[in-house]
């Protein structure tokens, strides 16, 4: 008796391990004769994305499949924005069966009418943060300091978005101060259309070694949104500013001036590798000689799920500065830093 129940428990489990996984799993048929098992994630940009065991995520044209089920109910959008909700079952002539809720019989659909598969769906608002840090300190021969940390966050919604902004930098030798600067920055974009879009802009910065106790930025003007997407984001603006320059020992100023921007970011491999470049500049109209440069350009390497490191180039130009002073600011930076994000 005992010999029968170890044989029953033994096929009960062999069972269990041969059906149960087949039964889970989503399938897919392709036109070479391939058969491939896993989870349909979702159809987006005519690449349907399967979750496999054997190989984490994959990407297959939509072109090369045959046929196509699943066991669990798919959201499907079709070429016509129409939508609906069930499970697939494979049919035959380059088509698939839906089995709709409350319809008696599965619903015929071509392969080439389906667009999206679980589409995503963005939410009200759209929001990414990041904070990074970097320091530095050296003892003995030498004594030296560095502290830098800068921080962006920005919130989008269909038609507004707001950006705010800053960077701290301070550092010592033997005891001495060398560098002390506080910049901080905050915009809000109206978008009039899906790309062009209307901004307001302020920003203010301190910077002992540059003999600037508070210089002040206020502007307006019109930008276009080239891209923007998770892989590339590309946009351009200008318009007239209002600068006001408050020095410790010079002669404070005022003036209008010019202003453009540009911003740009692309990963070069999907969450893998990230170059960015933001630039800024602001020309007197009364003095075109007068023309200051910020620009920030580097590569953003992901590490561990939000945590990232980042080499950088901070270039600053202001073609005149206090007199006594130097018109290039020039800063190679290593930071480690957190991103949020809910997209």
């Amino acid at each position: 008796m005992e010999r029968l129940c170890g044989i029953f428990v033994v096929i009960t489990l062999a069972l269990i391990f041969l059906i149960v996984p087949n039964a889970a799993a989503d399938e897919v048929w392709l036109k070479n004769g391939n058969h491939i098992t896993g989870k349909v994630l979702r159809l987006e940009n005519n690449l349907l994305i399967l979750d496999t065991t054997f190989a984490g995520e994959i990407s297959i044209k939509w072109e090369e499949i045959q046929n196509l089920k699943t066991e669990k109910p798919v959201k499907l959008v079709l070429s016509d924005d129409r939508s609906t909700e069930g499970p697939i079952s494979p049919g035959e002539d380059g088509k698939v069966a839906v089995k709709v809720e409350g319809v008696e019989e599965p619903i015929p659909i071509e392969l080439a009418q389906l667009k999206m598969i679980n589409p995503k769906v963005d939410p009200p608002v759209k929001y990414n943060a990041r904070l990074n840090f970097g320091a530095s300190s050296t003892s003995g021969n030498t004594d030296t300091q560095d502290i830098y940390g800068d921080g962006e966050a920005v919130a989008r919604s269909e038609k507004n978005r707001f950006t705010i902004g800053g960077l701290y930098k301070r550092s010592e030798a033997e005891n001495l101060k060398t560098a002390d600067r506080l910049f901080g920055y905050g915009k809000y974009d109206r978008f009039l259309s899906k790309k062009l879009y209307a901004y307001g802009n302020i920003s203010g910065e301190q910077d002992v070694f540059k003999d600037l106790d508070l210089r002040t930025v206020l502007g307006a003007g019109l930008g276009y949104q080239f891209f923007e997407t998770e892989k590339t984001n590309l946009s351009f603006e200008a318009g007239p500013s209002y600068v006001k320059e408050d020095f410790i020992v010079a002669q404070d100023d005022d003036y209008a001036s010019g202003r453009w921007a540009v911003k740009f970011d692309h990963f070069f491999w999907p969450k893998a590798l990230q170059f960015f470049h933001n630039h800024e500049g602001l020309v007197s109209l009364e003095d075109t000689d007068n023309i200051i440069i910020l620009s920030r350009t580097g590569l953003r390497v992901p590490i561990y799920k939000n945590l990232n490191a980042t080499f950088q180039l901070n270039w600053d130009w202001d073609n005149k500065p206090s007199p006594g002073f130097e018109k290039k600011d020039k800063a190679y930076i290593f930071t480690l830093g957190y991103q949020w994000a809910n997209f």
